[in-house]
């Protein structure tokens, strides 16, 4: 029995952006983007697709409300916005091929757009239907 998708490692294009370090804690280990918002309580997978599909001033501007929620656990903390500036470049230009549910969804599958192999055999069937009744 496959394991249920909360329970799997998500293969996405937003692997990136959610496994990098924002900074240093005090323990020695790194804190991904990932591991900062589930301290958060925000579905990491939903908050990336959801910050790729804004522009990148739009997606760093939020990106940096979240961070400045983060507790600084070090003297240094890093400037939120630069943080989150450096971050968004993680993310894919014009949206995720992840759903918010953090499922992987097929690009060239989106409502509202037409493949044009569809247009061209539909051309093809008109034009034979409109000879056949020319000619009989």
């Amino acid at each position: 029995m496959p394991l249920r998708s909360e329970y799997t490692l998500h293969q996405s294009d937003l692997n990136e952006f959610l496994s990098a370090p924002l900074w240093e804690e005090e323990n020695g280990s790194r804190l991904s983007v990932l591991s900062a918002l589930a301290r958060l309580g925000i579905d990491p997978w939903a908050e990336a697709a959801r910050l790729a599909a804004l522009p990148r001033d739009a997606a760093a501007s939020a990106l940096a409300v979240i961070l400045r929620r983060l507790p600084a656990q070090q003297p240094e903390a890093p400037d939120a916005v630069a943080t989150a500036d450096r971050l968004v470049r993680l993310l894919p230009e014009g949206g995720s091929a992840t759903a918010p549910n953090g499922e992987v969804v097929d690009r060239s599958r989106r409502t509202g757009t037409v493949n044009p192999w569809f247009l061209l055999l539909l051309m093809a069937a008109l034009v034979a239907w409109g000879m056949m009744s020319f000619w009989s």
